[in-house]
């Protein structure tokens, strides 16, 4: 079974369901406020690290690479949105599903 779709659920529940209004306005000027969008954003993907099967360690590795990654990508905003408004958002998740893309792949998800 291919776990990129629910790895995909997963991004789109954190990344839109459960970020508010408060994460969204202030992940990039405070820290604390992007590691509590990161913390809650990365605790949905338990469920597909346990349909995963991995081990313990291997799990435990692919969650924190998964909270450091979007982190940092969640530190600024990669792109103007000068001439089209919703060039930044659509970097940003590039970015977000890039990486998750290639922590699957070397996990060998």
């Amino acid at each position: 079974m291919t776990i990129a779709l629910p790895m995909l659920a997963a991004h789109m529940i954190g990344d839109y369901v459960t970020q508010n209004d408060w994460m969204a306005a202030n992940k990039f000027r405070c820290w604390k406020v992007r590691t509590v969008h990161v913390a809650v954003y990365t605790l949905g993907f338990i469920p597909v690290v346990l349909l995963a099967k991995l081990a313990l360690l291997p799990a435990l590795l692919l969650l924190a690479l998964i909270f450091a990654t979007h982190w940092i990508a969640d530190c600024r905003r990669w792109a103007s949105g000068e001439k089209w408004c919703a060039k930044p958002i659509m970097v940003d998740q590039s970015i977000h599903i890039a990486t998750l893309a290639i922590l699957a792949a070397a996990f060998g998800l």
